[in-house]
């Protein structure tokens, strides 16, 4: 019995597949999938191979938004199929996610995720050594992440201020989190000049119920305070997907 039918069937934890991932090569040749775009690709033989399995993968790249939900979907009519997938661009375990089916009876393979930002691997595998062929790779765009679609901007006065403060706040815990993790310069710029949008924004409704910059600024802090030290808010509002549904509320 192969490593992937046991953790398919539970007999193992899911850490076993990081090191069932493992490649035999340091590094691997990459090639880049936007987001909305299909791939056909080919598996063969001569392509990198899992350590612990002989099977053979390809490795995709994809550039992600924070906040942003995202579906991978891996289908061939040659081979069963077999997903892994990462943060950053190293084509290497650990993995984060993984799948196999994505339904009792269907052999294609399904990731939905929610992206803290940046880039992503894609491990094109099959399920088992010396299967190969033909395949299809995509990765689309969810219409609307979880928090974007419970937050709506309110039009009174006193409640937008509030809204925005905290929007503000989670904005700030949101980036700490992202820095966490593998952010270019590219996108950490993007994300400060968005939170700045978002300070700016909670100053201007501040100003427009007769609150200082200095008090915004503090209610802000205070915000972020208080969520950086509540496990359940922290669950219940993950910052990253969070900062991503006030800026689509607040039409950023």
């Amino acid at each position: 019995m192969s490593l992937k039918i046991l953790i398919r069937t539970g007999a193992v934890a899911a850490t076993a597949l990081i090191a069932a991932l493992a490649v035999t090569s340091t590094a691997s040749a990459q090639s880049s999938i936007r987001v909305g775009q299909t791939i056909n690709g080919t598996l063969t033989a001569s392509d990198p191979v899992m350590e612990v399995d002989g099977s053979n993968y390809d490795c995709y790249i994809v550039s992600t938004r924070a906040g942003q939900t995202y579906t991978i979907d891996l289908e061939s009519d040659d081979f069963d199929t077999f997903i892994g997938m990462g943060a950053g661009r190293g084509c290497q375990p650990p993995v984060d996610e993984f799948n196999d089916d994505r339904s009792d009876g269907d052999t294609n393979s399904r990731l939905t995720f929610t992206s803290a930002g940046g880039d992503y691997f894609i491990f094109a595998n099959s399920y088992e050594a010396g299967e190969s062929g033909a395949y299809r790779l995509s990765v689309t765009e969810q219409p609307s992440s979880r928090a974007s679609s419970r937050f709506t901007r309110p039009s009174d006065p006193r409640q937008r201020y509030d809204f925005d403060t905290l929007c503000a706040g989670v904005a700030v815990v949101g980036l700490l989190v992202l820095m966490e993790q593998e952010v270019s310069d590219d996108d950490l710029m993007v994300y400060l000049e968005e939170n700045y949008e978002l300070t700016l924004t909670a100053r201007a409704s501040g100003a427009a119920i007769g609150k200082t910059e200095a008090e915004v600024d503090d209610e802000i802090a205070s915000y972020g305070a208080a969520l950086m030290t509540s496990d359940e808010l922290m669950r219940d509002y993950p910052p990253v997907e969070t900062r991503q549904g006030c800026l689509d509320a607040s039409g950023r």
